[in-house]
């Protein structure tokens, strides 16, 4: 797709690649560059100049390979770049106008290079001089032109000591600072830089290269131009401090967050070397962890280690959560302002000085750094209930709405390929801006050699590639679906179309000769419910037979009427095959066979997926419904996240290497197994396909166990897991797609159809976004319904 760069910018730069000094490479072989220290590196880069007068606008871009943070004369101003394939890297872009001022500015920059995969942030192969560390920027102020180049002062950040990334399920950079050794002031005019270097441009070099210094270059290629309007931000959050302890404390380790637990785990003393204090923000939050320490001494350290969990006796349970930073104090009243996000409820600090740590004050809080949810849309009910299951909801998808769609805030901070459908759906009727819901399924397009999508986008899992999810793949494609209909941008689904298609062609390998899939490789997570998918799934082969329905839809759309015919073909082999799944007997579709051999776990996902999918006849789906629904035959159970509690063992991913035993622990022919909250946005979809939405207001109230046990964030599963997860919230979508009906007619909303099924409810109204503007709905139980819209309206199914 061609490329829009805002104005004045174009695809070419004007600044210079810089860097502190030549990046540090090797050659691994004669054609083969390596990075020569492969660690967390900090670099500081600053600029001063001169301003008769403010012009009324003055746009800069920026990009660094890692993250930044941009401030003008000490002003915050811009945070990032959104996390991405660094092949297919995006810049900001940013007014810094309002951040002038008549006289001596300065740029001041922080630069932050990881050096190893994250969770978020992933190294490109280096040619022979980029790939250890880059940063490019340039601003247009009146007539003059802001470049980076040699005219800029770096220095490495020296307060900044590199501390190892786990490399587990945790996989976020912990960060380690002393104050003490920090060059404070730097950002402000009047500092003397005058010991700082020159920073060095970089000449991109590689087989090919011409000399030019300035992007686009190898291996970055065109770095893309920005795809969200706004930056992240919010409210600051303070912790209470609502315990402590002195203990002796363990060994001193580098790794602040293994320092908590290990002090944690010491014997308390009242004349211990350690001071613990236990702090509580009262529920989740996701942002910047700021402390303000007063009366400390040069070379006290305080160490923070953050969790959703805390034990019956106040001690942190981290559930695979690896999260926190150290702090080293400079003396005096003093601020510190965390580099990258910590999502967390609960912060323990371990204080270490020479003298008694009583008269150190020590405050903690979070500032948010979630994307912005613009006013204008809006959900209400006559039930207060689902009033507050709406709100919850958003406030959940909120935190989980970063750079990116996020699993969780705290734990793993990755953009799963799958769990973000949810947040989308969520984004698309609930919130004014729609960048991320447009962003995010892009960012999910990048494939293995093979065609199969990574199960998480722009991470260390994608990075070395090591498992994979088909089932994500095929989520992900009716998040593209979700673009076509909401949007109606032919451009931009046209070009990811081809992307659709070889995820369905990659699981065509798998096709038996009775015309289903069999023994697909990889993960089988359709969501952490106890679903047997082994040997030959329903599910998977109804996901994918989703997935080819909207493709063929899409296709047509475009144009392409070969690839629909192609689709629809293979969708109606399985429609055809699927019967063999079938238990008239007890009125429910089976999980699986295996060998050939009908087995007899029967869960509510393929009933679900075989409504939407299209592949039950009409005479039969009344009693899918039935069975799908029935209350006194669903359990919940999940051999793998049931045992992550604070009380359990945390040995349920057993599961994940050795499979599901034969037998299951539930009676199969009696009972059935609900999908998790993540798959609940398929079954309430089978309702309002099956003409049944009216049950979805109900359905919904079933996020009340959450409520009940306290929870403020809809957590990862019924039981077990984390405390905030995106991917739990499709309440917020259903009420205003399901119960008020509000969904697009045509593509982009060309129509907007409205067909409100509120079951027990007395009234219902809700105001959503679209291209063209809001659409007001409400609707009563007499079938009274009021429309404010935009565009024509199509009533009914």
């Amino acid at each position: 797709m061609r490329l829009d760069h805002p104005d004045p910018f174009e695809g070419a730069w004007r600044a210079n690649w810089i860097w502190h000094g030549r990046p540090a490479l090797a050659m691994e072989t004669a054609t083969r560059p390596v990075l020569a220290d492969p660690t967390d590196h900090v670099v500081l880069f600053r600029r001063e100049f001169e301003l008769g007068h403010v012009p009324e606008a003055a746009p800069a871009r920026i990009w660094v390979d890692g993250r930044y943070v941009l401030q003008v004369n000490g002003t915050e101003v811009a945070r990032g770049p959104v996390r991405s394939e660094p092949r297919s890297a995006h810049y900001d872009v940013i007014d810094l106008a309002p951040h002038l001022t008549p006289g001596t500015n300065v740029l001041a920059i922080t630069a932050r290079h990881f050096g190893q995969s994250t969770s978020w942030w992933i190294p490109v192969p280096p040619t022979y001089s980029l790939g250890a560390g880059s940063l490019v920027f340039e601003a247009q102020i009146g007539d003059e032109w802001i470049v980076s180049d040699r005219t800029w002062r770096s220095t490495p950040g020296a307060a900044w000591s590199a501390v190892p990334v786990p490399g587990d399920v945790a996989c976020l950079p912990i960060e380690s600072f002393d104050a003490r050794v920090h060059a404070w002031g730097w950002e402000s005019a009047g500092f003397d830089d005058s010991e700082w270097k020159k920073s060095f441009e970089i000449t991109p070099m590689h087989t090919g290269a011409d000399g030019r210094k300035s992007p686009p270059s190898s291996p970055f290629g065109m770095l893309r131009p920005p795809v969200r309007v706004s930056f992240p931000g919010g409210a600051e959050h303070r912790a209470d401090q609502v315990g402590g302890a002195r203990v002796l404390g363990a060994d001193h380790v580098d790794d602040p967050v293994a320092q908590v637990l290990a002090d944690q785990d010491s014997e308390s003393a009242a004349s211990g070397n350690v001071e613990m204090r236990h702090f509580d923000l009262g529920r989740i939050a996701a942002g910047l962890v700021s402390m303000h320490v007063t009366g400390a001494e040069p070379g006290t350290i305080i160490d923070l280690a953050a969790s959703e969990h805390v034990d019956a006796s106040a001690r942190l349970v981290t559930l695979g959560q690896h999260a926190g930073l150290r702090y080293v104090c400079r003396g005096g009243d003093e601020t510190f302002q965390s580099f990258d996000v910590i999502g967390t409820r609960f912060l323990h600090a371990s204080i270490r000085c020479d003298s008694v740590s009583d008269g150190i004050g020590l405050e903690v809080s979070v500032i948010d750094q979630h994307r912005p949810r613009p006013a204008g849309a809006s959900f209400e009910c006559s039930d207060p209930l689902l009033n507050e299951i709406h709100a919850i909801g958003l406030r959940t998808v909120d935190l989980c709405a970063l750079d990116a769609y996020v699993d969780c805030p705290t734990r793993e901070q990755r953009a799963w390929t799958g769990d973000s459908v949810v947040h989308q759906m969520v984004d698309l009727v609930s919130n004014p801006d729609w960048s991320m819901p447009v962003w995010h399924p892009q960012l999910a397009t990048h494939a293995r050699p093979d065609g199969m999508l990574a199960m998480a986008a722009a991470s260390d899992f994608s990075a070395d590639d090591r498992m994979y999810i088909p089932d994500w793949a095929l989520h992900w494609i009716h998040s593209l679906f979700n673009l076509y209909m909401y949007t109606g941008e032919r451009g931009l689904v046209a070009e990811y179309l081809p992307v659709a298609e070889r995820v369905l062609r990659w699981f065509e390998s798998f096709l038996g000769p009775d015309d289903l899939l069999h023994d697909v490789t990889g993960w089988p997570l359709t969501d952490w419910a106890s679903v047997y998918m082994n040997g030959c799934s329903s599910t998977t082969n109804a996901l994918w037979a989703r997935g080819l329905d909207e493709f063929a839809e899409m296709s047509d759309w475009i144009g392409n009427a070969a690839n629909a015919d192609w689709a629809r073909d293979r969708h109606a082999d399985v429609a055809s095959a699927f019967e063999v799944f079938w238990d008239d007997g007890r009125g429910v579709y089976i999980d699986h066979l295996v060998n050939g051999e009908r087995r007899p776990e029967a869960a509510q996902h393929p009933g679900a997926l075989a409504i939407v999918a299209g592949l039950v006849p009409a005479g039969r789906i009344n009693r899918v419904v039935d069975g799908i629904t029935d209350r006194s035959k669903l359990i919940r159970h999940s051999f793998v996240m049931d045992r992550l509690t604070v009380e359990g063992d945390g040995q349920g991913f057993v599961y994940l290497m050795n499979g599901y035993p034969e037998q299951p622990p539930w009676d199969a022919l009696g009972q059935m197994v609900e999908g998790e909250p993540f798959f609940q946005y398929v079954v309430h979809d089978a309702l309002a396909k099956a003409g049944r939405a009216d049950l979805v207001a109900d359905h919904c109230r079933n996020w009340s166990v959450f409520i009940d046990a306290g929870e403020t964030t809809w957590p990862e599963c019924w039981s077990g897991g984390t405390r905030c997860h995106g991917w739990s919230s499709t309440p917020t979508r259903d009420l205003v797609v399901h119960v008020l009906g509000i969904t697009p007619a045509e593509p982009g909303y060309a129509k907007v159809r409205v067909n409100p099924a509120l079951g027990d409810l007395e009234w219902a109204r809700a105001t959503v976004p679209t291209p063209h503007g809001f659409i007001t709905v409400e609707a009563s139980a007499d079938g009274t319904v009021t429309i404010d819209s935009p565009v024509p309206v199509v009533r009914g199914r």
